[in-house]
């Protein structure tokens, strides 16, 4: 029973929708009806033009990783923290609010790599800012920078975080293929 109150709860968390909420309280857009759709912080950003609430949207939907991880360690233990962490990836890429319709999940992501081990996502913006400056394409750039953290973490790190970072990063890149394509697409 509490296996399934740990995934239900965290699925939840993660199904709060921070763009389409923000968008709609401040400026009665469904951010779902323009840009690329996505309810997440990029398109938040191309459609609302507010860098500040953008990093509003960017903090909660880290938050709900962050929330969903530090509530299964405090009130199950943490040998829930791999089910609870693909839950609230699911919840926020699925989201049962929107018709399953959410963002890509790199922020809630991000938001589960600082409640492991904060200097992860330290080490991805490093990489990241060195490979955007090399390749100019912002996704390429990030999904490297998160393969290249994923791979230094299966070095450094216990093989239980590895596991939660790699299986994660593994939803949020299917959720990436296309705009990948679209990137590696618009070189040619």
């Amino acid at each position: 029973m509490q296996i399934l109150l740990v995934i239900l709860i965290s699925y939840l968390l993660g199904s709060i929708p921070s763009a389409y909420i923000l968008g709609r309280l401040f400026y009665k857009e469904d951010v779902r009806k323009k840009g690329s759709g996505n309810v997440g912080t990029l398109n938040f950003l191309r459609v609302t033009q507010s860098k500040i609430l953008a990093v509003v949207v960017l903090t909660l939907d880290a938050a709900k990783g962050y929330a969903a991880l530090w509530g299964t360690v405090k009130y199950a233990g943490p040998s829930y923290l791999l089910l609870s962490s693909i839950a609230v990836i699911l919840g926020h890429i699925f989201p049962v609010w929107l018709n399953w319709r959410g963002g890509r999940g790199l922020a809630t992501l991000a938001g589960i790599f600082i409640f492991l081990k904060p200097v992860l996502v330290i080490g991805w913006w490093l990489i990241f800012g060195v490979l955007y400056l090399l390749l100019r394409k912002y996704v390429i750039a990030g999904m490297v920078a998160l393969f290249i953290i994923n791979l230094l973490t299966g070095f450094l790190y216990p093989k239980e975080i590895f596991l939660i970072l790699s299986a994660n990063s593994v939803i949020v890149y299917l959720k990436y293929i296309s705009r990948i394509k679209q990137e590696l697409n618009d070189h040619k």
